[in-house]
């Protein structure tokens, strides 16, 4: 229930101040922006009633006031419009209102309330054609000469009407009354739709039959023509009519914005309308002399773009362009030319929707950037924020126009709107596109069962992208939610490869195909699959693109590090070769060429991984990670017969901090740097008292070539315990182990570890290395039981 006054108390608040003086005002006889009722006459307050309370004239000693206050209580509505040099605010209530607190030299101090039988007008004189500003709050209503706080408020609602059965409703989510008063400058009936929450007014005027519509900061301001116009509140909005009958559209007042209305050239007509329309344009363009020449053309391309025509738009304009080369640097003209690359499918030629435009018609761009954003992908929240705020305006737009747009746009809302967002589709056209919306929108609600079904049902809608999308969406529900494996679901979206490809989306397709494989373990198939997706459609992919990228490589370093088979490790090295190049630079690239450097060194080609490892180490801030980019690094360059650039690459990478473990493996590495510089004692010293089976055989070695079979021999033991289990089927590397250390006891006369060798081994089946190794390994002249693939026992 509304209340029946405003309190006794009712104050308007000063909220901030401005320290510098207020902007000059204009001398006499400039511009002044008035409202289109008052644009041909002076204007001349005419106030119904003398004013209940006037503020007192200004103190030139206080600092000029830049907001004020105007309380509320949250069921009272307002309306806010500009007349003649006025700004006035309509409040549906009527209660004198005490202004005694705004004094000083500023804007406010020509405030003056008028009290109506059933309302309240406050109004403020406009010195210049500086702009006011309404934003709501909890104690009631803020105007100000400036922005409210915040970056959002080019963002606020719009009122964008709609034709209906009744008639044409103005939208509004707790309207006010409906008011009937005289416009206090021109004295031309009003009728007032008054709003109590702040959604955001009328962007632009309109001229409607019978009747003008007027642009409002807040509510909705009718210019009533003739008698039988009337505008009554709903619960959904105030709503226009003629004698209580739907009003006819004469195709230019559902619109609320000039960018629809002017720059596009929209128009609410019937198909047979539109191609008269556009049948007279184009007569019109051929016949006209070279003065108007261009203003005719651009009408025949603003008749062809309300058709649906846009490719034909696009061309009527571009030639009347080359002629007029000079139009181009009108805003309504690159629009119309924008608007017409995007729905023609010209993504790059319809970069211009980004902007920037005019202040005044900023918001109303807002959608078309939106759309925009919808072709170029990566800002699909955004996107369907821009779009959400205006799909009503959309839904008014001409049926070949909306009928192109307005499915993909639902969809985009359903996909990433936001909780607020999703309210606009409470209301859609019928038809399976949409239906595929409303799944999506249960989908991001969480409602993933009621989403399941209606995918479920569409995956058979004889739309083909309809069917495509959908069936995409239940392969994607059904593997996440574990109904299907892997393997299924890349086969299933395999299977809709050619209804991807004519709906648009192969790549995303082929995306989470690529997911589904890495599930499966099958990562070249999965890179073959982000390999096709970027050729279908490269532009769109890039945030998406990279985090499968950089997994699916990953997954290749690392099984194929670990890779002993050399053919499948060159097909994973020609893998990373052709695609680690993609990557931007990071600590997730160089872990990838961190793997990729040491199956070069595997495959023998230390130039190559020297390169990698050297492109790694920058890139890497952990102290763990440089240092195994180092040794790596100096691995490849003891490989290349460098000491110095390895020793180098070591110094280069230290860290106090290592574990003992990495400490450990750079110790041996300046073994093998000592080893290859020919220094065998520098190298023992490292190595000593270090049981890694890697110092063992570098050790070993060193005794083996220099003839000191008791030492070598003691090493080697220490790699068979390490190596060879005492039971289990021997490798080739363990019995070639076995036979070396037979062959270095039998050099050092160490009968007691041939002994413990050929204990060790046993009954185990040995190659083509048993004979030599029963031969040095006999006893009495009795050959131990060794069996050998090569000579049965």
């Amino acid at each position: 229930m509304l209340p029946t006054g405003l309190p006794a108390s009712w104050q308007a608040t000063v909220l901030d101040t401005l320290v510098s003086p207020p902007p000059p005002v204009q001398p006499a006889g400039s511009a002044k922006a008035t409202s289109p009722a008052t644009a041909q006459q002076a204007p001349t307050p005419v106030p119904a009633q003398p004013p209940a309370s006037v503020a007192t004239g200004p103190d030139q000693s206080a600092p000029s006031t830049s907001r004020i206050l105007i309380p509320l209580p949250p069921d009272m509505g307002i309306a806010g419009f500009q007349s003649g040099n006025s700004f006035v605010i309509v409040v549906d209530n009527a209660e004198p209102m005490d202004v005694s607190a705004l004094r000083g030299d500023g804007i406010f101090s020509t405030l003056t309330v008028t009290t109506l039988p059933d309302a309240t007008l406050i109004q403020v004189r406009l010195p210049d054609n500086r702009q006011f500003y309404l934003s709501q709050q909890a104690e009631g209503w803020v105007l100000g000469d400036q922005l409210p706080p915040g970056n959002d408020y080019g963002d606020r609602r719009v009122i964008n009407p709609r034709p209906t059965s009744d008639g044409l409703l103005y939208p509004m989510r707790h309207p006010g009354r409906v008011l009937s008063i005289k416009d206090p400058a021109s004295g031309v009936p009003l009728l007032v739709g008054t709003s109590a929450t702040d959604d955001g007014g009328i962007l632009s005027p309109r001229k409607g039959d019978g009747y003008d519509v007027w642009p409002t900061t807040e509510g909705v301001i009718i210019a009533v023509k003739s008698p039988d116009i009337g505008m009554r509140a709903t619960s959904e909005g105030a709503l226009l009519n003629r004698s209580g009958k739907p009003i006819s559209d004469s195709g230019a007042a559902v619109y609320a914005s000039d960018v629809d209305l002017k720059w596009l050239g929209l128009r609410n007509l019937t198909d047979q309308a539109l191609e008269k329309r556009f049948h007279n344009a184009i007569i019109a363009a051929a016949d006209s002399e070279p003065a108007q020449r261009f203003a005719r053309r651009l009408e025949a391309a603003q008749a062809a773009f309300s058709l649906g025509s846009f490719v034909e738009a696009r061309g009527i304009l571009t030639v009347a362009l080359e002629d007029d080369p000079e139009e181009i640097s009108r805003p309504d003209v690159k629009f119309l030319l924008a608007a017409s690359e995007l729905l023609s499918g010209n993504t790059e030629g319809a970069s211009l929707l980004k902007g920037p435009w005019p202040d005044s018609q900023q918001r109303a761009t807002q959608v078309w950037r939106g759309l925009y954003f919808i072709s170029t992908g990566g800002h699909d929240a955004e996107a369907a924020h821009l779009l959400a705020r205006d799909f009503t305006r959309l839904k008014n737009y001409p049926l070949p126009v909306s009928e192109t747009i307005l499915p993909g746009v639902a969809e985009e809302i359903g996909r990433y709107g936001s909780e607020e967002d999703l309210i606009a589709l409470n209301e859609m056209p019928p038809g399976s596109p949409y239906q595929l919306a409303t799944a999506f929108r249960e989908l991001r609600m969480g409602k993933r069962d009621q989403a399941h079904a209606a995918f479920h049902k569409l995956a058979t809608d004889k739309n083909p992208l309809v069917a495509e999308k959908a069936l995409e969406q239940v392969t994607s529900l059904d593997l996440a939610d574990g109904s299907i494996s892997s393997a299924a679901a890349a086969n299933a979206l395999d299977s809709i490869i050619p209804d991807a490809r004519l709906a648009g989306r192969e790549a995303t397709v082929r995306l989470l195909q690529a997911d589904a494989y890495l599930g499966t373990g099958q990562w070249s198939d999965a890179l073959a699959a982000i390999d096709r997706a970027q050729t279908a459609y490269p532009p769109a992919l890039g945030s998406v693109v990279m985090p499968l990228l950089f997994q699916t490589l990953a997954k290749i370093a690392s099984a194929g590090a670990k890779e002993t088979d050399k053919d499948n490790l060159l097909h994973d090295a020609a893998m990373l070769r052709s695609h680690v190049p993609q990557l931007p630079p990071g600590t997730q690239k160089a872990e990838i060429l961190l793997a990729y450097g040491k199956m070069l060194l595997s495959l023998g080609l230390p130039d190559e991984a020297a390169q990698a490892f050297s492109d790694a180490i920058p890139m890497l801030d952990s102290a763990p990670l440089r240092a195994l980019a180092g040794e790596g690094l100096a691995s490849a360059d003891i490989e290349r017969q460098l000491p110095q650039e390895a020793t180098e690459a070591l110094e280069r990478t230290d860290d106090p901090g290592l574990s003992d473990d990495i400490k450990g493996d750079r110790r041996r590495i300046q073994a093998r740097i000592a080893l290859t510089s020919g220094n065998q004692a520098a190298t023992l010293s490292l190595l000593k008292g270090d049981t890694n089976v890697a110092s063992l055989d570098m050790s070993a070695r060193i005794y083996e070539g220099n003839g000191q079979w008791g030492a070598a021999t003691n090493e080697v033991r220490k790699m068979v315990v390490a190596e060879i289990p005492q039971q289990g089927d021997l490798t080739k590397a363990q019995q070639n182990l076995a036979l070396r250390l037979a062959s270095d006891a039998t050099q050092a006369e160490d009968l007691s570890t041939l002994d413990w060798i050929a204990s060790r081994i046993g009954n185990r089946q040995m190659d083509d290395s048993g004979p030599v190794f029963n031969l040095l390994t006999k006893r009495d002249g009795a050959p131990l039981k060794v069996t050998s693939n090569a000579e049965p026992q």
